[in-house]
């Protein structure tokens, strides 16, 4: 298992980081897929046998049918006395959430609401 994070723009994407370790993703992307990628990684790591597992080949991986998975950081701005709420390069989140939902607008509404953000009521002033 290994972590990459790429830097997208149109068609150019590059890599920007990329560690040999499992990520607090890892567990998430499997869930999401539906494909074991913990226990495949598992198995080539202790030279076991994994012709058995149903592992897409590279470029066969869809998207999941009927959902939609997000992730979303949790900032706890209000909870941390002194803490200064603009955000530069490095993000200061204190956790992050998971979510699932019917399509991608659904997904990330739960994963926002799922922070403590607040949706702005209508017509208040």
């Amino acid at each position: 298992p290994f972590n990459v994070q790429f830097l997208a723009k149109g068609d150019d994407v590059k890599v920007i980081e990329c560690n040999l370790r499992a990520s607090r993703s890892f567990p998430f992307v499997s869930k999401t897929m539906g494909v074991d990628f913990i226990e495949a990684a598992t198995k080539v790591m202790l030279g076991a046998d994994y012709s058995d597992m149903p592992l897409p080949q590279l470029g066969e991986l869809g998207k999941p049918q009927g959902y939609v998975g997000c992730k979303a950081p949790m900032f706890s701005f209000t909870r941390l006395r002194g803490a200064d709420p603009v955000l530069g390069v490095e993000m200061a989140s204190t956790g992050e959430v998971a979510c699932f939902g019917a399509d991608k607008h659904e997904a990330f509404l739960k994963a926002l609401l799922s922070t403590g953000f607040k949706i702005p009521e209508k017509n208040v002033l």
